[in-house]
């Protein structure tokens, strides 16, 4: 038999080589374990079992003994998200090379469906771009984790008032500046006030680092690595970062009551649309609509609280089990309904509005997306807006950063890349031919 050893040798060094896994290749440090699939596989069916007692989790459980049942759930969801958060921050810590970067995820929309004006949306690209100077450094990840929980705090805040409208670029804006907290205590910079530039501020700040690295603001042990190894700084899974986690694992937990409220309204948007369902419990037990909009709530939620990879990783398990894809970065509003739902996409930047129904197939997608200088996409509002009360028929594809007007109608397999006004309807053209 032939001697394969210098030839398994040779591409051995291949494989190994620094240029071949630039980008590709995750160190592991020890004590910093990755995100377990199985751990947000469990944290999803605990979630469902305390949001829907007695259709998941418990067989056992009753009018009796829901409340000890919903307390085992909360206690177990806890540790895990914990635990996962942790694992997930110093992740996203060591992870922090050129090829992050900040997305429109961590901004916010009002639910209000209107499109930002373009000096807003240079506004939200300088905050956006300030976040990803402060990655490309390897800014703590309990820094910037911090910062996107006091934007969602500060935004939820203002939309709660009566007549507030609370604008993408106000809110990135304030991730920026929260952001930007740190190097102003480690490097002394002037105080960020309204009309800081944060972009310029960033930027002072990034040389001075190159000299300095910023030490973490939460105390959390920061590791400097090889140029060769993965990341510039790395956090280490102790007791800063866990109580991080804690407070986010909390939060989440805390929301968990107006989420039922949310997914209730989605169960009866579904039963309501389909006259095939026999009852709430057959829509919550057996629809892949609900449970692909069931794992996006969550991982919604998880987004905003500044959750970095678990979202993505939740809804990416229900696309697996349905086929239907919805960016966790989506705003999707109350009394929403997929039929069928195989083939559906629903991309970051979509908002969706109240009482919308999509049927097999749909897509709301981008256009052709612009790029920057150096040819890179720009993470911009690039998809859909669908006002109240839309319906999309199976196998439509609709694309850009369109406004689909309140009650219209997109029949099915048409292509639609304009604004459609309130009241419109899009169907395809019958043909004239004899015998069609």
């Amino acid at each position: 038999m032939k001697d394969y050893s210098k030839q398994l040798t040779h591409n051995i060094f291949q494989l190994s080589a620094e240029e071949s896994l630039r980008g590709l290749f995750h160190q592991h440090l020890e004590g910093n374990p990755l995100p377990s699939a199985r751990a947000i596989r469990e944290i999803i069916e605990l979630s469902r079992s305390i949001i829907f007692p007695g259709y998941f989790g418990s067989s056992k459980i009753n009018r009796h003994t829901v409340r000890y049942h919903i307390g085992v759930s909360v206690e177990r969801l806890f540790e895990l998200l914990t635990e996962q958060i942790s694992a997930a921050l110093c992740f996203q810590s060591a992870d922090n090379e050129a090829h992050m970067r900040a997305t429109v995820s961590s901004s916010f929309y009002h639910p209000q469906l209107n499109p930002m004006p373009p000096e807003e949306q240079e506004a939200a690209k300088q905050a956006a771009a300030a976040l990803t100077s402060a990655a490309k450094v390897g800014l703590s990840a309990a820094d910037m984790a911090a910062a996107n929980m006091a934007a969602a705090a500060a935004v939820e805040q203002v939309a709660s008032a009566a007549g507030e409208v609370v604008t993408t670029a106000a809110a990135a804006e304030q991730v920026a500046a929260e952001t930007a907290q740190h190097l102003l205590k480690t490097q002394k910079l002037p105080p960020v006030t309204a009309g800081t530039d944060l972009e310029a501020m960033m930027q002072g700040a990034l040389a001075a680092v190159e000299d300095d690295n910023v030490e973490a603001n939460a105390g959390a042990e920061v590791e400097q690595l090889s140029s060769h190894e993965q990341g510039l700084q790395s956090l280490t899974f102790n007791d800063s970062i866990k109580e991080v986690a804690a407070q986010m694992a909390a939060q989440f937990i805390a929301s968990l009551n107006s989420l039922r409220s949310q997914l209730a309204l989605d169960v009866k948007a579904a039963f309501d649309a389909d006259p095939a369902a026999t009852s709430f419990g057959e829509v919550i037990c057996c629809y892949p609509g609900l449970r692909a909009i069931f794992n996006y709530r969550i991982a919604h939620q998880l987004l905003i609280l500044g959750v970095p990879m678990i979202p993505r990783a939740i809804t990416e398990m229900a696309h697996s089990e349905t086929g239907i894809d919805i960016h966790p970065g989506a705003r999707i509003g109350s009394s929403f309904s997929i039929d069928h739902g195989t083939g559906v996409v629903i991309g970051e930047t979509c908002i969706i509005g109240n009482n919308v129904m999509l049927y097999q197939g749909v897509t709301l997608g981008a256009k052709t997306i612009p790029v920057d200088e150096q040819g890179v996409p720009l993470n911009i509002p690039r998809h859909p807006i669908l006002e109240d009360d839309v319906v999309v028929y199976a196998n439509a594809t609709i694309l850009g950063r369109i406004t689909i007007g309140k009650g219209a109608v997109i029949g099915g397999n048409v292509w639609v890349t304009e604004s459609v006004p309130e009241g419109g309807k899009v169907v395809q053209s019958r043909s004239s031919d004899r015998g069609v």
